[in-house]
């Protein structure tokens, strides 16, 4: 636990230090219009200039009142090239905003994924589940693989549960099982998941039948339990049917996206969590 847990903490606060180093940079593109702004008084301004000049000081004819600024000028640039050297910035600044976006995003969301390995190394009791971590670390590239021969792997079972109503609850061990769970599952199953908060993807088995409220209040409750939330209360968890649930294509293992959902508010019991339990 403790070699996967060093490993999975230590690649997640690299990936948030990354984020907030991207986000500084977003924010300096913001003041991309301040550039344009400069270049367009340059060229308004151009009959009056002569060249070598530092400083440009010209009204503002975008702000009411046209109030007076300074623009800084390089000297040993012609007036029409300071105002070109000003629109580039501009097109610069414009342009990385955009990749820098993107690059947010995906920071953010490799932050979160490795933030649910984390969840997991915490929930995980047996060497099999550990096991199944390590090869998700290995296959994500933030373990290295083992040299030698490949190891077998073994199918395990997720957590079992049964409702009071006699419905089947599932709940994934690990990323992988979790994708693999939603995935095996008929469409009009049902699927939950705390809200914005790292946990377990969790399987009310329906069969086309329609679980009572008390049934969806259980497999909710496991959910939260079952989640970083496990200590809180009125915790909220989302649910939908399986059809609803998508995979991003090159999302990491666990990650989806859903809609038409509703939310629940419950507060995780471990003394009705062990009731439930099959196995």
């Amino acid at each position: 636990r403790r070699e996967l847990t060093h490993a999975a903490s230590v690649a997640r606060d690299r990936m948030a230090r990354k984020a907030e180093n991207l986000k500084r940079d977003y924010a300096a593109t913001q003041k991309r219009d301040e550039f344009r702004l400069r270049g367009d008084l340059i060229t308004a301004n151009l009959y009056r200039m002569k060249g070598g000049e530092r400083v440009l000081q010209a009204e503002n004819y975008y702000e009411d009142g046209c109030p007076l600024i300074d623009i800084p000028l390089d000297p040993l640039l012609t007036p029409q090239q300071n105002a070109a050297k000003n629109y580039k910035q501009y097109n610069k600044l414009k342009t990385a905003e955009f990749h820098l976006r993107e690059q947010i995003e995906k920071a953010e969301n490799e932050r979160a994924y490795l933030e649910s390995v984390l969840q997991e190394l915490a929930q995980a009791e047996t060497e099999q589940e550990f096991n199944e971590i390590r090869r998700e670390l290995q296959e994500t590239n933030y373990l290295k693989k083992s040299s030698g021969k490949k190891e077998q792997k073994r199918a395990f079972a997720p957590r079992t549960f049964k409702t009071s109503g006699g419905f089947e609850v599932l709940v994934g061990r690990s990323n992988v099982q979790n994708d693999q769970l939603t995935k095996k599952a008929d469409k009009r199953d049902y699927w939950f998941h705390t809200q914005h908060i790292h946990g377990s993807h969790v399987i009310l088995r329906c069969a086309g039948l329609t679980p009572g409220d008390e049934d969806l209040r259980e497999a909710a409750m496991l959910a939260a339990y079952f989640s970083q939330a496990k200590e809180s209360s009125g915790v909220p968890v989302d649910y939908c049917p399986v059809k609803f649930v998508k995979k991003p294509a090159g999302a990491r293992p666990g990650m989806v996206t859903y809609d038409n959902y509703r939310t629940l508010y419950v507060t995780p019991e471990e003394g009705l969590a062990k009731k439930l339990l099959i196995r």
